[in-house]
Order: structure tokens, then sequence, then C-alpha cells
């Protein structure tokens, strides 16, 4: 055998080991590449798992939170209950004092000596305050808006010291909103304001107001009352869904 032929074997060998550490080092990336999706799907279902965690847990906060609010809501309803019971004695007690020979009320009055805004139940066989109240309130979720604007103003008219007054006013003015009487729903919420400047429903009657003044295209008007809530009520659910509507009208709010 020559010389250039056993030259020309260790080329080939060469060349042979050149294909082999080509051959090993794309086997070595492909384990890289094949380490890096392994990795890549281990941290991808770690996060799909930490996602539906999080997800089970905001869902068991929400769900607490509901049974908090429903708490509450029974608790205000109870509240509100007394306050009724507590009307419906008074008026029994003003019916007895008539009827023993006390001197009647004036009309459109109390009698001398009786608590501030107290008022005698209607008469014999008319529906208890719980049950007026309740009645308007049922009309009004019905989209009874006439029905309900009727009996929450009977329920003022009957028993205006209530703990649910200032809540019938309110709803007075929701009725009018949602029959789209825009000036007299201001009207009512600035009533609420007025007689009721401390009520829970304060936050509210503004942020309706406000909107009922953008239906009049009241635009300034409007925008004024929106930032007002937000500056009088700042942490409250009407403040944040002021803001919304600001940002909807181009107005930056900090």
């Amino acid at each position: 055998m020559s010389s250039d032929d056993i030259e020309g074997l260790h080329r080939q060998m060469n060349d042979i080991q050149k294909q082999i550490q080509t051959l090993e080092r794309k086997s070595s990336s492909k384990e890289e590449v094949d380490k890096v999706n392994q990795n890549v799907s281990t941290q991808t279902t770690q996060l799909l798992k930490s996602n539906a965690d999080t997800a089970v847990k905001l869902g068991e906060l929400t769900t607490k939170m509901e049974q908090l609010e429903a708490k509450l809501e029974d608790t205000n309803r109870r509240l509100s209950q007394l306050s009724q019971q507590i009307a419906e004695t008074q008026g029994d007690l003003l019916r007895l004092r008539g009827s023993n020979g006390a001197v009647p009320p004036p009309a459109g009055g109390s009698p001398p000596g009786s608590p501030p805004g107290a008022s005698a139940r209607p008469a014999s066989g008319g529906p208890s305050p719980a049950e007026l109240y309740d009645t308007a309130y049922a009309d009004y979720t019905k989209g009874r808006y006439a029905l309900a604007i009727q009996g929450f103003q009977d329920y003022l008219a009957s028993y205006p010291s209530t703990d649910l007054a200032d809540n019938a006013q309110y709803w007075v003015g929701e009725s009018h909103f949602a029959q789209k009487k825009y000036p007299e729903a201001i009207a009512d919420f600035e009533q609420l304001l007025k007689q009721w400047p401390a009520s829970d429903k304060a936050a509210a009657a503004l942020l309706k107001k406000g909107y009922a003044m953008l239906e009049l295209n009241q635009k300034p008007e409007g925008i004024v009352q929106l930032q007002y809530v937000i500056h009088e009520f700042p942490t409250s659910e009407e403040a944040r869904l002021a803001r919304a509507r600001l940002k909807t009208l181009g107005v930056d709010v900090k």
C-alpha cells in the first residue's frame, strides 16, 4: 500500500471522527433542548397550578365576603324591623291615648308630648310599616315604578322617623330615575341629602344625582357632582363608579 493510500485512509478516518463529533454535538444539543422543553413544561404546569390555586382562594374569599354581606344585610334588616315595630308601638300608644280622652293631635301634627316625628299607625286593618315598605320595594324591583313611588311616599307620610325613611326617599328618586324623569329624581335625591345628610344612602344619592345631570346634558354640573362623590366618599363603591364614569367623559381623576 502506497503512502498516498495511507494518507487517504487517514483523511477518511479524520472525516469520520469529525462526523462523529458533529453527531455528538447534535445529540448534546438535542438533549439540552429536551431539558429546556421539560423545564418549560414543568414551569408551565406549576404556573397553571398556581393560577388554579389563586382562583380557588379568590373564590373562597368572594364567598366569605358574600356571607359577611348577607349577615350585615340581615342585621340591618333586623334593626329596620325593630325601628318599624317602635313606630307601630308609638302609633298604638297614640290611638290608646286618644280613646282614653286625651287631646287629639292637630291635623298633620303630633299630640303634645309625643316623640318628634311620631305619627299614628294607619287605620285599623291598614298595612304595617314593614308591609308598606316591602310592598313598595317589591313594586320597584318588578318595574312598577309609579306604584313604588306611591308606596314609598305613603311610608314617608306615615312613618317619617324610622330607620328606613331615608331609604324610602332614595327609592322614590331611583323610581323617577328609572322612568327617565331626571328633574324629579334630582329633587328627590336633594331632599334625601337635605333631610338625612348622614344617611347610608348619601353616597348613592350623590352619584345618581350626578348621573341624572349628565342625562339632562348638564355636563359641567354632572362632572362636579361626580367629583364631589369621590371627594366625600373616596373608598366607596360609588366613588369607583364615579371615577369610571368620569373616565368615559375624558376627565382625569387622581
